[in-house]
This record gives C-alpha cells, structure tokens and sequence, in this order.
C-alpha cells in the first residue's frame, strides 16, 4: 500500500530512506567488521538502562519516494566530493583559525538542509530532541522547490574541534538546544560538530558571518569553538562512557563474530 512521501506529498512506494547519508558512515569508519563489510554499528545511549545495540546500514526510515530520494542524492554526492575528496575546491586562508573554500551554494545549503529536516522528522530516538515545529513544512517547501534561501535562513556554524577530534571523528549525535532564545539543532558529524539556527531572521552578527554565504563562502571554525560547546562534548563522553562501561566488554566482543 502507497503511503505519501514526506517531501512531496504524494502517494507512492516509498524507498527506506537515510536519515543521515550512509557516506559518512563509511568515511567515518563506523561499520564494524572487516574492512566494514558488515555495515554494522554501535548505538550507545547516556541512559543506563539502554544496553549498547547494533545497527545495520545507518539509520533509516520510509520517508521518500523513489523521485525525491534521487532528488537529495544529487546534493549528497556533491558533498561528499566536498567533504572526503574529489571537488576541486578554492581553498581560501584569510583569517587565522578559520578554514574557508568556496562551493555550490545552493547544493551545499540544500544538502545541508535536508540533514537538518530528516533529523527533525524522523522518528528515531536518537534525534528526538530536534523539534522543528512549524519550521518542518518550510524546511519541506524549501527542499521541494530546491529554493535554499538566503545565508541568514536556516544558517548554520561548522566548527572543527583538533581538541576532541578522537570522539568528533567517531560518532554521529544529535541535540536539540538554544542561543540566546533562538531554538538550534547540533549536529556530531563527520568531524565537525554543525550548529543549526531554526530561524528565517537575522540573528548575532558575529555568527552570521561565519554561515555559509550566497557567493559560497563555507567557512570552518578551527577550535575557535564556546567554552560551552567543549564542555558539552566532555560531558557528553562521560555520560556515555558512565552508562555503558559495564557492557562495553561484551559489545567488543559481539563486534569480532
């Protein structure tokens, strides 16, 4: 039975759909096994009563049609041509501690868009504390019509901590949070640590600047990152390692079988 793809409404089969791209996975290393033939990974969680779990191929859900899948796959594959290699990029040192290069804008910001969406919407616990409220339709019109908006809409930070790369580099999470009142999702992936602002307004100067520009500025904050960003992330490391200490034995050696 045809249900309605959630990016254009209509009914059709509908294909199981990443919610983050599956590249990242493999660039990230996060398969176990072999060489990572398995595509399996390891969910880990700070509640203690949630033993550690294993998941195939990423996280996934029905939540696409065959047409609007390929739709965000033209955008993902040029992301990960930006990201691990094979985009010739214009790479740009102007300001010290911040990795500029110029790309597609309107791929790059819609790549990074539909991320922000299929967090929000999915049903994944993992992701449940990204509410997007009434910016999930406009998020949905925006992909739709492959309309990215200006800098300001929807922009986000990329900051790349060197200080916590050995957990930055190694895991995918997914926080709902705030500044200065404006709702933002923080997104761990693939190194860096992106920080989602869920407004269509201007917000504070001194972080507009660093968003992804019209004339496809990207700019990379190179551990120039808020003290509370930091002790996020090392708080966050002992909360999982103190739920999940006693079954981390047993998940390494499921991981060998």
């Amino acid at each position: 039975m045809n249900v309605k793809c959630r990016l254009c409404l209509k009914k059709a089969p509908l294909c199981n759909s990443h919610v983050i791209p599956e590249f990242f996975y493999k660039q990230m290393n996060l398969y176990s096994g072999e060489g990572g033939e398995i595509h399996r990974f390891n969910i880990l969680s700070t509640n203690p009563n949630k033993k550690p779990a294993f998941k195939q191929k990423g996280i996934h859900e029905k939540l696409l049609c065959k047409q609007c899948e390929e739709k965000f796959s033209k955008w993902e594959n040029y992301a990960r041509r930006v990201l691990y290699g094979g985009e010739c990029l214009e790479i740009i040192k102007d300001v010290p501690g911040v990795l500029s290069c110029k790309v597609d804008y309107e791929k790059f910001k819609l790549f990074q868009l539909s991320i922000l969406w299929r967090v929000g919407i999915s049903t994944y616990e993992g992701f449940s504390s990204v509410k997007l409220g009434n910016h999930e339709n406009v998020l949905r019109e925006m992909l739709y019509n492959e309309a990215p908006g200006s800098a300001e809409t929807y922009g986000f930070v990329n900051f790349h901590l060197t200080k916590h790369t050995d957990i930055t580099s190694n895991a995918i999470h997914c926080m709902g949070s705030d500044y200065n009142g404006i709702p933002c999702a923080l997104i761990m992936l693939g190194g860096s640590f992106w920080i989602f602002f869920l407004s269509e307004i201007s917000i504070d100067s001194r972080l507009s600047e660093y968003f992804l520009q019209e004339n496809g500025y990207l700019r990379t904050l190179m551990d120039k990152a808020p003290n509370a960003l930091n002790g996020y992330i090392e708080s966050l490391v002992k909360d999982i390692y103190n739920a999940n200490h006693g079954h981390l034995d047993r998940l390494g050696k499921n991981n060998q079988m």
